[in-house]
């Protein structure tokens, strides 16, 4: 156990030296924890260190928790999953095509509101629910209800409305009733921004070795789609104790892969393959990733307080060290200088489906520097290691290669992604 544990941490101390980590990460098997930790700081203004017990923002593994409420509220007798959304939000557009379970599955065919050119420059403003849903419900849908996933905050937005309906608690309310308080995770819950959350981490972004805070986003933006915090700890205690939550054939409704985009197959809120079950989420400031894995009981938890951590290679490294697997030290990345004008090969505007979501990215050249800007995310810098290959960080870590035919191909926090060029020059 002893040597487990300093295998483990030699691991996130590599990455954290590397200005690659920063936040608590928790394995456990079973009950028992077989390491947990705080590296880098909850607060560099007040030199607050991370420790297991620091809440982060944990995105989107808020969405797993919003399906559990609604699975919760079918077991009731309030709803059923293929129920038209009509049937609970009258009047919603296209409301008697659209059922639960395709907001729950992402197959709604409903816009992002999230990946609009125009949400990073609204999201430090307070926003209602019903601000946020006149913005979306009148877009024009991207396909028909269950033609296939584009990956959509504004489904599940709407998945908070039905909550708070049928309960009638406000969405963090019935959170807090029907799953926090019953699993003790005192330490998860809606940050409303009007008070602090004890020994919650601020949101920062690395690059060349200095870290700065983000911009700021004010969390009712993030809604039932994203806007919970949490503790390595609390979602430990929630992984646990799902089963006292759901009936069987709910907790087996939950993991199902009901659908399958760009090679991954999608649940209710969570990633499932077989043996494993996975909740990850990005925001302004913060990644996280919560993953179990059935055959041996393992669950491996990585919340960061820096948005473009290595979140994803640090829980594979930490389960592979558990489970007597091969796994890698990270290396420091050798950056080169080129001719700018180089640069001018790969500006254009290009159009990336991963995972279930459909993106827009411009790339432009200011002086010096080539830019990546992905709708929804900060602008940032592709920094060279050839010509043809750079390195970015925006929501964990991008290696990103050009080609010739007009193609980029991005490694993003270990997905794999095609992204092409639609617009060479436009826009730009």
């Amino acid at each position: 156990m002893i040597l487990l544990r300093r295998r483990m941490h030699a691991l996130v101390s590599a990455y954290t030296e590397l200005g690659r980590f920063s936040g608590a990460v928790l394995v456990a098997r079973g009950e028992r924890v077989l390491f947990s930790k705080g590296y880098g700081l909850a607060s560099h203004e007040h030199r607050v260190p991370n420790t297991p017990a620091t809440a982060f923002r944990i995105g989107s593994q808020t969405k797993t928790f919003t399906a559990i409420a609604i699975l919760q509220l079918q077991e009731r007798g309030s709803l059923r999953v293929h129920d038209p959304i009509e049937r609970h939000l009258p009047g919603y557009p296209r409301g008697d095509r659209i059922t639960l379970h395709h907001l729950l599955t992402n197959t709604s065919g409903i816009p992002d509101y999230v990946t609009t050119e125009s949400f990073t420059r609204v999201m430090g403003a307070p926003h209602t629910r019903r601000q946020l849903i006149d913005e979306f419900k009148d877009r024009p849908p991207l396909f028909e209800p269950g033609e296939r996933m584009s990956y959509s905050n504004s489904g599940w937005v709407l998945l908070g409305e039905v909550i708070e309906r049928l309960s009638g608690l406000t969405y963090g309310q019935y959170l807090r009733r029907h799953l926090f308080t019953p699993l003790a995770m005192h330490h998860t819950g809606l940050d409303d921004g009007r008070q602090l959350v004890k020994d919650q981490a601020r949101g920062y972004i690395s690059a060349d070795g200095r870290i700065t805070p983000t911009p700021y986003l004010d969390n009712s933006n993030q809604d039932a789609a994203g806007a919970l915090h949490s503790t390595v700890e609390d979602l430990h205690r929630g992984n646990r104790g799902r089963h006292r939550l759901l009936h069987p054939d709910s907790l087996a409704q939950l993991v199902k892969a009901h659908v399958e985009a760009d090679g991954t197959a999608y649940g209710y809120g969570c990633a499932v393959s077989p043996g494993r079950f996975e909740s990850a989420g990005g925001t302004i400031g913060f990644v996280s990733i919560s993953t179990r894995y059935e055959s041996d009981d393992l669950f491996v938890s990585v919340l960061s307080n820096i948005e473009n951590a290595a979140f994803t290679d640090i829980e594979r490294g930490l389960a592979a060290i558990a489970r007597s697997e091969p796994y890698e030290l990270p290396s420091r990345r050798v950056f080169v200088t080129i001719d700018p004008a180089v640069f001018d090969r790969h500006v254009g505007r290009y159009t990336m489906r991963y995972a279930g979501r459909t993106s827009t990215m411009d790339i432009t050249r200011e002086g010096d520097r080539l830019m990546a800007e992905v709708h929804g995310l900060a602008k940032t810098e592709l920094r060279p290691m050839s010509e043809s290959r750079y390195f970015a960080r925006m929501k964990g870590e991008v290696e990103l290669d050009f080609h010739p035919s007009g193609t980029a191909t991005l490694n993003w926090a270990g997905r794999d992604v095609t992204a092409e060029r639609v617009d060479p020059k436009t826009h730009i």
